[in-house]
């Protein structure tokens, strides 16, 4: 899981039906390609050691290997489909070192150099973009059983990135990475970020993320249409009230067909399943239940409880609460405790994370927590977000 400013953030995926779809011409758009930017969708890895040469807590030098593409095709045996980098302290400075000694392929050493000073007060917020160079490496893959040298582009993050290690050499000198592809295309006052997390991974690996008018869209269901912060190629995206779906990616990443799709709605529904499990809880509901993600380990959500026990004494008449408890089962008996000491009347569920896949949680992909969600009788969701959203989670619950 990863946390960014304390809450979880990963990719909510709901059920989804398409009504209605007329389909109107397809829209040619270009593509540029961008360095990293932080907003954009690409993913930081913290990378794995090869051999830390340490000095007491010190370290002095770290071998560190970086999994730049999936295998692909494995008639290539003789593809590591891996890159050495070094980090080794000379003096004030940290360098980091892309060398032949260690890949052969290389056609020179390429080397960075960082003030260590600089670097222990740097994090992957508040770090200078003239920081994060990019480094373009002609780089081996396994492309029609032979392998094949191409231009690849990876940035390095030798700082704090927010995972720690067990090892106190390597929290003294980590470094983190940035692989893969990225482009953007802008239409209008909206752009849209494609990020592929390796050069030879397949088109289903592809994420697209939406910022309009400078905001990037949330996790989130308003109006029965379906936002998410991290789309598939194959979803519908939303892009203001109009829904799109990508056709085809042309060229080298040059330009992106997209398909507009005249009208419709996207209906997000509980599996049927799910539906059954919470038919008592509809029982006194006028018109849908609220439900409440949320776990013993989530700071967040249990700071919000008070806020909620609030909004339930207003509308418990018409509006049932369950809560889902998605946790270890070893913590059950303290999420009652939680709940009697914040002084919830409602019922809550729980999800083991043991067994993800075949819980609700793990059938509509809630990875936001808390995460707050209205289901009508029918089984549609009309409304779900994450922290961000309970104000307007107030709004629709006291108005209807």
């Amino acid at each position: 899981m990863r946390f960014y400013s304390g809450y979880i953030l990963v990719n909510l995926l709901l059920i989804c039906s398409t009504v209605s779809l007329a389909q109107e011409r397809i829209v040619k758009a270009g593509m540029k390609p961008i360095t990293y930017m932080r907003g954009t969708g690409r993913t930081i890895t913290v990378l794995k050691e090869l051999q830390v040469w340490c000095k007491g807590a010190q370290p002095d030098s770290v071998l560190w290997a970086v999994r730049y593409a999936s295998r692909g095709d494995t008639s290539c045996e003789d593809l590591a489909a891996t890159l050495k980098v070094l980090t080794k302290r000379e003096g004030r400075n940290l360098k980091l070192a892309i060398l032949r000694h260690y890949n052969p392929f290389l056609s020179k050493d390429v080397v960075l150099s960082y003030v260590s000073d600089s670097l222990k007060k740097w994090n992957r917020s508040n770090y200078p973009d003239d920081a994060v160079p990019p480094v373009v490496l002609e780089l081996p893959f396994c492309i029609n059983s032979r392998i094949t040298l191409r231009p690849s582009e990876i940035y390095f993050f030798p700082f704090n990135t927010g995972i720690g290690y067990p090892d106190t050499c390597l929290n003294e000198m980590p470094l983190a990475a940035s692989i893969g592809r990225s482009g953007v295309v802008e239409l209008g006052s909206t752009e849209l970020y494609f990020n592929k997390p390796t050069y030879n991974s397949p088109d289903e690996k592809i994420s697209i993320m939406v910022k309009q008018n400078g905001k990037v869209q949330e996790d989130k269901i308003v109006d029965q249409l379906v936002y998410k912060n991290k789309y598939k190629l194959t979803d519908t995206l939303v892009i203001g009230k109009e829904l799109f779906r990508i056709d085809s990616i042309g060229g080298d990443w040059e330009n992106v067909y997209l398909r507009r799709l005249k009208s419709g709605t996207l209906q997000a529904k509980m599996p049927e399943a799910y539906m059954r499990q919470l038919a008592p809880y509809f029982k006194n509901a006028e018109e849908y239940l609220m439900l409440d993600f949320w776990g013993t380990w989530c700071k967040p959500c249990i700071a919000a409880m008070p806020e909620l026990r609030e909004l339930h004494s207003k509308v418990r008449s018409r509006v049932p609460f369950v809560s889902v408890c998605f946790d270890n089962p070893e913590n059950y008996t303290r999420a009652k405790e939680i709940f009697a000491e914040n002084k919830l009347e409602w019922p809550q569920i729980f999800s083991s994370m043991k067994d993800r896949e075949h819980t609700i949680v793990g059938a509509l992909s809630v990875t936001v927590f808390p995460t707050y969600m209205l289901v009508k009788k029918n089984g549609d969701i009309f409304f779900s977000s994450g922290p961000t959203g309970f104000r307007e989670l107030n709004e629709i619950v006291l108005k209807h």
